[in-house]
């Protein structure tokens, strides 16, 4: 049986440990993190040209002011854009492993992809080079999916949010048809402000581990960890 205690008993710092000075899935706020005895979420894109770099949004605007699309992108067209007018740089994810601890442990979120296949193909490659514990998740089951399939031996998680109408109805994903017949995660990682939820109750009690993005306080920490089992967190150590 795989082991999955560490997935629960560790502190996962969301994008880093990030701050108004540090800016998120930067090498410093890994750095920052990993200083402070934190283990680490990070969320990587695949580049035009194959590199997988470490950044949330396919688009720069928000981060670096440059409406510019990653997957549209050669890295060598936006690796000296700056993150958040600081001096860091969108990272290379083989340069975030190369500066971490092999003792530091991640959860890597592979984001949406139009190429999927050679997304995480490229992925499982780059990290047989490295000897960190890792798990990985996805919003996209598509990806989950293909981990299921070519590694099944990851550990691999299931990231869904209830989605709701413009009338304010909730319409949530379908959790049977991610836990039961498509991706079989040994995790979700599910929205905090939509927790608690009795469907992810009842999928706790058949043993699924839940764990929940993003806690934003202590309260919230504690909640997620007294009723389901542990949460990413952010703005507060």
């Amino acid at each position: 049986m795989r082991d999955t205690d560490w997935i629960k008993k560790n502190n996962f710092a969301h994008r880093g440990l990030h701050n108004d000075m540090i800016p998120e899935n930067s090498m410093a706020s890994f750095l920052h993190a990993t200083g402070k005895g934190y283990h680490i979420e990070l969320d990587i894109r695949m580049t035009l040209d194959n590199k997988l770099v470490v950044i949330h949004d396919n688009n720069l605007q928000r981060l670096c002011g440059v409406n510019k699309n990653i997957e549209d992108s050669k890295y060598e067209d936006i690796k000296e854009y700056v993150l958040n007018e600081s001096s860091e740089k969108i990272p290379l994810l083989e340069s975030v492993l190369n500066s971490l601890p092999d003792t530091t442990l991640l959860l890597i979120e592979l984001k949406p992809s139009k190429r999927n296949k050679e997304f995480v193909q490229l992925f499982l490659k780059k990290m047989m080079k490295y000897k960190h514990t890792y798990a990985v998740h996805s919003f996209d089951p598509r990806i989950v999916y293909l981990f299921k399939k070519h590694a099944p031996q990851l550990i691999r998680g299931q990231i869904a949010k209830n989605i709701r109408t413009n009338k304010g109805k909730n319409m949530m994903r379908s959790l049977t048809r991610f836990v039961e017949c498509m991706t079989k995660p040994d995790f979700i990682n599910y929205k905090f402000i939509d927790l608690p939820y009795n469907r992810l109750d009842k999928q706790k009690k058949k043993g699924m581990i839940v764990l929940s993005y993003t806690a934003k306080s202590q309260d919230d920490l504690d909640f997620v960890k007294t009723r389901y089992d542990n949460a990413v967190f952010e703005a507060f150590e």
